[in-house]
């Protein structure tokens, strides 16, 4: 019954994503040298990619960032973490039951949370005004790293997915994607913290008023 109901709650999640994203977007491409520290840390990170700098331990950290973002997610929707295993290309991380409600959250969290990026982000807002480049080039280099396990990670294979449905882990990525992209570029705009409260309020206008709006549709109707 929850895997019905949540569809229309991703779908809206999407609408939502779509229609703030897109004018962050323009004020980006506007603004652009806003973001040349994240910029930079992105080629730097594909500059050091191409010359095999860090491959060696490159298969074993991305495991690494996958199993960690099952556990944390896992622990905020307060699930008991029974064990974490990581190995070069493999892992595994075993939790207990809880509400329906987190799972999907926690299966699919390695393939559209960038925690490392998020991490920055928080620690970000402690930084001093004239360092903030350092975090913007390293918030941009982890930006680059998760993009690359997800493009890697991502597919029909992984049972995390099929487990939650395909269709529905897809559509669900997706306005994750959306979310963390429009977070990550307000953030560098005003801060993290900033960012997730002007970000609430727009969702929370934008259902104001698609809600007035069905609801002056159907009177129309009646």
């Amino acid at each position: 019954m929850f895997r019905i109901l949540s569809y229309p709650l991703i779908i809206l999640l999407i609408a939502l994503g779509i229609t703030e994203i897109v004018p962050v977007i323009k004020w980006a491409v506007g603004h652009y040298m806003v973001y040349k520290w994240v910029g930079a840390g992105m080629a730097g990170y594909i500059i050091l990619s191409i010359l095999r700098i860090f491959n060696k331990n490159l298969e074993w950290l991305r495991t690494f960032s996958h199993e960690l973002s099952h556990t944390i997610v896992g622990m905020m929707f307060l699930r008991k973490i029974h064990s974490f295993e990581v190995g070069e290309g493999e892992g595994e991380m075993s939790h207990s039951g809880g509400l329906r409600f987190g799972a999907i959250f926690i299966s699919l969290a390695p393939y559209c949370l960038p925690i490392f990026t998020y991490l920055l982000l928080f620690l970000r807002e402690l930084g001093a005004q004239n360092s903030l480049y350092i975090f913007d080039i390293m918030i941009g280099f982890t930006a680059a790293f998760h993009i690359g396990c997800f493009r890697r990670q991502l597919g029909t294979y992984q049972s995390d997915i099929r487990s939650m449905g395909i269709l529905r882990s897809y559509l669900f990525i997706f306005a994750m994607w959306t979310l963390n992209l429009t977070i990550l570029l307000l953030s560098i705009r005003y801060g993290v913290i900033d960012a997730y409260k002007n970000l609430a309020v727009e969702y929370y206008d934008q259902i104001i008023t698609w809600w007035k709006m069905a609801m002056k549709y159907i009177s129309t109707l009646l």
